[in-house]
């Protein structure tokens, strides 16, 4: 008797966990099927720029592509950013069009969007391309998403959206600037930590960095007790560097004239105590 109510608990233990998993499994088909994972894509195509957004849904093998379009503003900037392959660039131009879970740039000039996606689902990487997913990412997405994309409806089509036909070209004074920016010469720094504060060296480098700012996270200065930041350089310091500096809040930044600079490096910026004014940070 006793062995025959175990295997009934038994029983009933087991068929709850099936019950619970029947359960789960029309909840988390029903919430994916409205909540599909958004891809931001920003690539290079012939004397444009490109930016898509993809719908993939992790329950059904459909994803959907809606162009967006970028004014002459934003086809300036997104050369930049596929260019020094900045992801911080372009998580904020992304950021004018909505929210993505998954950020990607290309320089690659010679695909269409639906080969690029063929492609990025092959797991054929290139170094022209930069993102933030994983290896686990885009082995799930390679097993799970529709290699051939599906043109979004008009009716259901994002603001910023154009037509699947329309094309985006760069206006000639647009290419001329970008020519110009991608002939500039490029300064390079090296940012120190003088604050003490973590992650401070790291910070600056990725919003410094730009077409003519070629910008290192150096780790921690000699000791943390720089009050003001300061940078050294062997003659003047880049107009380019200063003006990025000054944007991003070091309004009280020193210059030091040193001949003693690391090898391969222009100026050395340390990151001082002022460090904590600056907004976002």
């Amino acid at each position: 008797m006793v062995f025959w109510g175990i295997k009934m608990k038994n029983k009933k233990f087991f068929f709850s966990i099936f019950l619970t998993a029947i359960v789960l499994s029309i909840v988390s088909y029903t919430y994916l099927d409205q909540g599909p994972v958004r891809f931001f894509v920003l690539k290079a195509h012939a004397n444009r720029m490109e930016a898509f957004q993809i719908d993939v849904y992790l329950n059904r093998r459909l994803s959907t592509v809606t162009p967006l379009s970028l004014n002459n503003s934003q086809q300036f900037k997104s050369a930049q950013i596929v260019s020094a392959k900045n992801f911080y660039q372009l998580q904020s131009l992304a950021s004018n069009f909505g929210t993505f879970d998954f950020l990607m740039g290309s320089a690659q000039s010679d695909q269409e969007i639906d080969s690029f996606w063929n492609n990025f689902l092959s797991a054929q990487s290139s170094d022209d391309s930069f993102n933030n997913l994983n290896r686990i990412d885009r082995f799930y997405f390679e097993l799970m998403a529709e290699r051939e994309l599906t043109a979004q409806n008009s009716g259901e089509a994002v603001m910023n959206s154009i037509p699947i036909s329309t094309t985006v070209s760069i206006m000639p004074t647009v290419l001329v600037q970008a020519k110009k920016a991608l002939s500039a010469p490029i300064v390079r720094v090296e940012i120190l930590n003088g604050c003490g504060i973590k992650g401070a060296s790291e910070w600056v480098a990725s919003r410094v960095a730009s077409q003519t700012i070629s910008a290192k996270n150096g780790g921690n200065a000699a000791n943390f007790n720089y009050p003001d930041s300061q940078i050294l350089c062997s003659t003047a310091a880049s107009p380019d560097l200063i003006k990025a500096l000054t944007v991003l809040g070091f309004t009280k930044l020193r210059q030091i004239s040193s001949k003693t600079l690391p090898a391969g490096y222009d100026s050395v910026l340390i990151v001082g105590k002022d460090f904590q004014t600056i907004k976002g940070n």
